[in-house]
Order: C-alpha cells, then structure tokens, then sequence
C-alpha cells in the first residue's frame, strides 16, 4: 500500500483535528443542551406529581368531611335503626344525592349490605360487601375498592347513635369516587400532562390516546414499573412520555398507582432540529479548514516534492535531474546538500564501476588461466607421453583418451564462458517431460567413474509436463546433481530428487548427503568464478543453472543446509515465462551452492 504524502497527511490530520475539536465542543453544547432539556422535564414532571398529590389531598378531605357529616345526620341515625333493608334503600337516596358521590353504602354492624346506590350499575353489593369487610379488618377510613375492572376511592364511616358509654354502633356509612376516564381528565387539566391509573397490571383510566393505552396495557401486564420516585421515560405507539409514578394506595388487595406522563415529542423535535445544526456546523468547519490548511500545506510541501522528484530522478538512475532550492531555509539548505551528495555519489560511482570491472576482470583471467594451464598441462604432458609411447611402451588408448578429456574439459569451459556471458534469452521452449530430463542428467552424472556407484533416486508423481527447452534443462539438473554428488566428499554418495506440480509450477528438490555450505562462500556463492573444496571447479556451473533458470521465468534458492546435507529448491513455470534480467544481478541475488 502507498504511503500517504506530506501534503496529504498534513490535510488529513488538520481535518481531524479540526473535527475533533469542532465536534467535542459541539457534543460538550448538544450534551449541556440535553441536560438543561431533561431538568426541565424533570422538574415539569415532578411539578405535576405534586399538583396531582394535593388536587387529591384536597378531594379526600372534601370526601371524608362529607362522610363524616352524613354520619352524624340523626335522620340518618333514625333510617339505621330500622331492620327493613327496602326501607333504608328507599330512604338512603336523599343522602346519596346530598353526598354527590358516585359510590353510596349503608351496612348493619355485622357487615350485612341494607343500601347501595351506584352511578355504574356493574358494582353489586356483593362486592361492596367483601370491600368493606377487607377495609374495616384493616382499620382504614380512606380505601381504595377494585372489582372487576372499577376503581373507587372511598371513606367508611361508622354510625353511632347516642354519646359516652351510651353510645351504639348502628352500622356503617361508605361513599366514594369513581376512578374513571372523567376524573382522569380532570385530574389531567390540573396536572397540566397525561393521566393514566393503574391497579392489579389493569389499566382503569387514562387520557393518553387509545393506541397508547393498549401499548402501556401490554407494558403493565407484561412488567408493571416500579414505584420509585422520579421520572424515567418510555415509548409508546405515537409518542415518548417522561412519566412518574405515584403510589395512591400500596395495601391489599393491590396496590393502585397513578402515572403522571409529558408528552417529549416537541422536545425531540427540538433534539433533532439541533442534531442537524450540529453535524452542519461540524462539517462546514471541517471542509473550510481543510481548504485553507491545504492552501498552505502546498507552500509548505512544494520543495519537498521537488526534492523528493530529484531522490527519484536519482534512484532511477538520472544524475542529470534539475533540483532549484527554494521554499525555507532549512528546506533550501537540504536540496542543496542533495545536489552536492548526487555529484558526490555519481563521481564515486564511476569510480567504484571501473574498480569492480578490473577487480573483476582480474579475477576472471586469474581463474581461467589457471584452469586453461591446468589442462594445457594435461595435453602436454599426455602427447610427450605419447611421443615416447613406444620407447616407455605405454598405451597409446588410454594416454589419447586422457588429451581427449582435457581437451573436452577445456571446450565446457570456453563453453560456460559464453554462456554466462551472454545477454539474451536463448531458449527454445517445446513440450516436454520434465522427469525425463531429470533422469538424463542422471545418467550423465553416473557415466563419470567415481559416480558409477551413486545413489541417485527421482521421486515423482503422475506425470509432469510441461514447455521449456529440454537440452538447456538437462544441463541445469546435471550441474545441481554433480554438485549434490560432489558435496559428498568422501561420504558413500546419496542423492534425492523430488519433482511436483504445485499449481502451475514445478518443484524440484535436490537433497544430497554432504556436509552444507561452507559460511565463508554463502554470501558470494553464486558470484563467477567463485569455489571452494573442490581442486577443479570453475566457479560457473551453478551461475550458468541461475541464469537458465530465470531465463525460463523461475528461481533457484537453498531450501535447507546443515552439516548432514543441504536441499536445493528449482521452481520453473509449466508453460515458459522468461523474465529479463542481467547476468550481473542474476549472480548476485541468486542463493545457492556449489
């Protein structure tokens, strides 16, 4: 991946630096915004909780005074001590009408029901019975009384007739309220927000709309909230509500809560026009500042593109590059440091060149007239022999055959010679299969005296065809396996061949018995002329096995050395792909052994 340039970077940090601060100190408003927002829900929450509370306070003294009152009225009295219940429901309905209620009860000391008027027929006074029975066990003159979906507040009123130790219990008065969807209007109008009452998880009255009561119904039969003081919020269908409860009864049967809702639709309204404000501003500053900042990121990074053109104009190879210092002083003061560096550098490389071509061509002359003496050597001495064969009565065969060796031996050197010299690709790519090559080289190797008795084994499976030129492959496996042989030393010689195809290349493995290469020529080893522990190499044979390699597009490398063998890897495409590159560089990136 490329890197980022000077100019680049800078833009981009700018901008997310710009950003970042924009956005904190807008997320530091929005927040503050949303805390000012929510106190003031909280307290408006809160205040209609506690004008709620005393709308309520108000109206259970209202009802306990008016129960209390009617308690004492002597005709009252006088219709209790009457045992005819027709007589006293007949008679009770002026009281109910005084009283106002919605609820009207009157009872024998032994709970017996003598009266009952309602304004929703559905209470019967079996369940007025059961009511009062639970609300004077638990000695509470102020009750709350649910039955099959009806909720009345209500106040119990014992009737006494006479005073002091003369006094006698007549029965019992109870008047009360419907907690119905009239009261909870009113309640709401007071309140200023929605009203809902809730008992058992059933919802009794609510002044939310109908989806959003079925949506709170479902809410309290599946979890009745809590309790707890202060608001929390919650979704329903067509709003969110900031809502609070408040506990109107907690004893038996159930306890009887009123939610006090504000509706936050207009708040959130509020939220999300400020939201848009926000992520606009944030923007807006971040494309302003990175137009100016880029403005005068380009001043600033102008000559360092110029200097760093010139680095590539060098790297490439043109010394010649034109750099104009300008742009700061420090900037200036490095184009032309790198200007002089470049005459600098090009003066020494020519230098360095002219010394490696006569470091180079001194080696080259060294190591071939050593071998060409070498083998002239053997020519001469040979034909003296041969002259004086008759006089020494010696074989005439064997000395023509040892001058036929040298002389051979002589021709594989000028041979390797043009080869490495050469600069073009001269292969001819046909059809093949790459085991028979192998097993050709082989088979050279073992035509050698000392490699007759070789161990030399090809492992390969199915059958590996492919394109390449056959005679010059055969030649780099017969240099690797006379290596690998000669890598034995005096060890009995084993060689292993493992030939695959992975994908769409051969792998060739070339595993021998000797004892690694030697670290001294590890990092030149495929450097001409370079060799070492044997008395007659040249220094070519695995240059030449590189440089045929590549020429077919593959790579030679050391898969593994030690001191108990060494393995050398050849990977060569299936179908020829030359690559062209340089005898020099070829010899001396390759990794290999000889």
């Amino acid at each position: 991946m490329a890197r980022l340039r000077i100019r680049t970077q800078l833009v981009i940090a700018t901008v997310l630096i710009i950003s970042g601060l924009t956005g904190s100190l807008l997320l530091i408003i929005r927040q503050a915004t949303r805390v000012e927002i929510q106190n003031q829900i909280n307290d408006g929450t809160q205040a209609s909780v506690r004008t709620f509370e005393s709308v309520q306070r108000q109206r259970e003294l209202q009802l306990s005074r008016a129960a209390a009152m009617l308690a004492r009225l002597p005709t009252l009295e006088a219709l209790m001590t009457t045992e005819d219940p027709l007589t006293i429901q007949d008679g009770s309905a002026q009281y109910w009408k005084l009283a106002g209620s919605d609820l009207f009860v009157l009872a024998k000391p032994d709970r017996r029901i003598v009266a009952m008027h309602v304004t929703d027929p559905g209470w019967s006074p079996e369940m007025a019975h059961r009511a009062l029975e639970r609300s004077i066990a638990q000695g509470e003159d102020a009750s709350w009384w649910y039955e099959s979906g009806r909720l009345y507040w209500v106040f119990t009123q014992p009737v006494i007739a006479g005073t002091g130790n003369n006094s006698r219990t007549l029965g019992f008065l109870a008047i009360g309220h419907q907690m119905n969807a009239t009261l909870a209007r009113q309640l709401a109008a007071v309140a200023g927000n929605q009203i809902a009452l809730e008992t058992d998880g059933t919802l009794i009255a609510s002044t939310l709309p109908s989806q959003d009561a079925a949506r709170l119904q479902s809410l309290l039969k599946s979890s009745i909230p809590p309790p707890k003081p202060g608001p929390k919020t919650i979704f329903l269908d067509t709003d969110q509500y900031a809502f609070s409860a408040v506990l109107l009864h907690g004893a038996a049967p159930s306890p009887v809560r009123c939610y006090v809702l504000m509706p936050l639709a207009s708040v959130n309204n509020f939220m999300l026009r400020l939201n848009h404000t926000i992520y606009l501003v944030g923007i807006s500053a971040s494309i302003v500042g990175a137009l100016l900042f880029g403005s005068v990121a380009r001043t600033i990074t102008l000559p360092l593109d110029n200097l760093v053109a010139g680095v590539q104009a060098l790297s490439a190879g043109d010394f010649a590059y034109s750099i104009v210092p300008r742009g700061s002083s420090e900037v200036a003061e490095l184009s032309a440091a790198f200007a002089q560096m470049r005459g600098e550098l090009l003066a020494s490389q020519q230098q360095r060149i002219e010394t490696e071509r006569v470091a180079a061509l001194g080696r080259a002359a060294s190591s071939i007239s050593h071998d060409l003496r070498h083998y002239l050597a053997a020519v001469v001495a040979n034909a003296e022999f041969l002259y004086e064969a008759d006089e020494l009565k010696l074989n005439k065969s064997e000395i023509y055959e040892e001058i036929k060796t040298a002389t051979s031996q002589m021709t594989d050197l000028i041979d390797s010679l043009r080869e490495l010299s050469s600069q073009r690709r001269a292969i001819v790519p046909e059809p093949g299969d790459i085991a028979v090559a192998i097993r050709r080289a082989s088979d050279a190797v073992r035509t050698r005296l000392e490699y007759r008795n070789a161990s030399i084994v090809l492992d390969s499976e199915g059958r590996l065809h492919g394109v390449f030129d056959s005679r010059k492959i055969e030649r780099v496996f017969f240099n690797l396996i006379l290596n690998a042989c000669e890598a034995a030393g005096d060890r009995e010689c084993t060689v292993t061949i493992i030939a695959r195809i992975a994908d769409e290349h051969f792998e060739i493995r070339i595993c021998d018995n000797g004892s690694g290469i030697a670290p001294i020529i590890r990092d030149t080893l495929f450097d001409p002329f370079v060799s070492f522990g044997k008395p007659n190499g040249t220094g070519v044979g695995l240059a030449i096995v590189v440089k045929i390699v590549q020429d077919h597009g593959g790579a030679v490398s050391v898969e593994h050395t030690s001191s108990t063998g060494t393995v050398v890897l050849v990977k060569l495409p299936r179908a020829s792909k030359p690559v062209a590159v340089s005898v020099s560089s070829t010899l001396l990136k390759s990794n290999l052994w000889m």
